[in-house]
């Protein structure tokens, strides 16, 4: 594979993984539910014991905040999450999971299973634990060339 292929390689699977998180069982059941909507409500979920704020999805799955803001108010419409004020600063309103979502969110869980069980056939724990280290050292040198370059990172 020549060094210019990498980033091709990476969308062609980026590309896979979407097609299969929509056509989930799980897709099915849950009307306006898309694949980045079920990652924000396992994120919020997992952290459930935290106040979570769109900034903290902007950095988790590097989007812009254009970006994060599109997927929230899709949520919220939905159903899917509701903004809560905190105490502690009154210009932060922490997301919140509705009913709905947590309800869903199993039915989530049982099918990202399914999935990272088939993406992971076939490969060795050493091999996953190697392309875990390659893609993070790729993400880093992407975000310092783009703070280099006066960029935004964790676009």
């Amino acid at each position: 594979m020549r060094n210019n292929e990498i980033g091709f390689e990476i969308k062609a699977l980026n590309n896979l993984i979407k097609r299969r998180v929509e056509m989930s069982e799980t897709k099915e059941e849950v009307e306006h539910l898309t694949g980045v909507h079920g990652f924000v409500i396992g994120y919020i979920s997992d952290h459930d014991d935290e106040d979570i704020f769109q900034r903290d999805i902007e950095e988790k799955f590097e989007i812009r905040r254009s970006t994060a803001t599109g997927i929230i108010n899709l949520m919220e419409k939905n159903g899917l999450i509701i903004r809560e004020k905190v105490d502690y600063d009154a210009r932060l309103k922490k997301l919140v999971l509705t009913d709905k979502a947590r309800e869903i969110n199993k039915l989530i869980e049982e099918d990202i299973s399914r999935i990272e069980k088939t993406i992971a056939e076939g490969i060795d724990e050493a091999d996953l634990e190697t392309f875990r280290r390659v893609v993070k050292k790729m993400k880093d040198n992407l975000n310092n060339d783009m703070k280099n370059k006066g960029g935004r990172c964790n676009a």
